[in-house]
């Protein structure tokens, strides 16, 4: 049985280039993740599905959206109940 999630929580994430070339995104609100990809734009097409996978893994169905538009290397998640 999967659990859900009773209200919203806001997953921030902060990305980075690493030394390889590629760029890396952490959260300091959701321990484990760790997405990496060759460039920006891949990064952040990917954090959605890494962010529910790892609540899927810990028993929770969630959808998450984007909380912001900023392009930057900061950005703010929000993981809703599904």
């Amino acid at each position: 049985m999967t659990l859900v999630l009773e209200k919203e929580q806001v997953v921030r994430i902060i990305a980075e280039k690493g030394k390889a070339g590629l760029f890396y995104a952490t959260s300091p609100d959701l321990k484990g993740l760790l997405v990496a990809e060759r460039n920006m734009d891949a990064l952040n097409k990917n954090i959605p599905s890494a962010v529910a996978n790892l609540y899927l893994a810990r028993g929770r169905q969630v959808v998450v959206k984007r909380a912001d538009n900023d392009p930057g290397y900061h950005s703010a998640w929000v993981a809703e109940p599904a």
